[in-house]
């Protein structure tokens, strides 16, 4: 009981902060996979970094006492399908399923918080663009886990020119979709793949939309 008193008054002294170390474990979740692929240890790398982003959503979701046993356990069930997942022999069609299902209602979850919590401040700071800014690059890392299930079940939904390892395919065609760029590098093959795209860019425009609107409209009051 100690001990998670300890660990909550931890997270609630670090709370302003959380938003920054999402931020920036997904960029670096980004930016580190194309440097590293040559490496040999380049998918430790890799799952490490996103193990970091994963304990980030964690720690914006954990914020109460009530709530630190039970995201606790989530968080080791998110951990040990991530790692699970550097051995190819674990990597059946219901492993798979279930590490994308977790990791969609973990991503899913944190964006719906981090909304919740941008609607309730009162002013807009450096820590409402923060969060923002990570829920927005969520949707994309969301939008590859919906792709990659899409692909689980309908294989060749998405011809690829070059193929990368860790998935960074889909990571990388999730953002042009998501940002409607469409380089036409990567395109879906399948009804299923296509719908999939259709919902991606039109959720990612939507998003910007409603954001920019709530944001300007916290500053517009502010200015009063």
């Amino acid at each position: 009981m100690r001990l998670s008193k300890i660990i909550n008054s931890y997270l609630r002294h670090h709370v302003k902060e959380q938003y920054y170390f999402l931020l920036l474990s997904i960029i670096l979740f980004l930016l580190v996979p194309p440097f590293t692929y040559q490496w040999y240890f380049s998918s430790l790398v890799v799952y490490s970094v996103f193990s970091f982003v994963v304990i980030s959503c964690m720690v914006i979701l954990v914020d109460k006492e009530r709530l630190l046993l039970r995201g606790g356990g989530i968080l080791i069930l998110v951990l040990v399908l991530t790692w699970f997942s550097l051995n190819t022999k674990f990597n059946v069609t219901g492993l798979l399923l279930a590490k994308w299902l977790a990791f969609m209602g973990l991503f899913g979850t944190t964006i719906y918080k981090i909304l919740k919590s941008i609607l309730k401040l009162k002013q807009v700071n450096a820590q409402v663009l923060a969060g923002s800014v990570s829920a927005y690059l969520l949707l994309g890392i969301l939008s590859a886990i919906l792709f990659e299930v899409v692909e689980l079940f309908y294989p060749g939904s998405f011809d690829y020119s070059i193929r990368y390892g860790a998935g960074y395919n889909l990571v990388y065609y999730s953002f042009v979709t998501l940002s409607t760029l469409g380089y036409g590098d990567i395109t879906p093959h399948t009804p299923q793949g296509q719908a999939m795209a259709i919902l991606v860019s039109i959720t990612g425009q939507l998003y910007l939309a409603i954001l920019m609107a709530m944001l300007v409209g916290k500053f517009l009051k502010d200015s009063n």
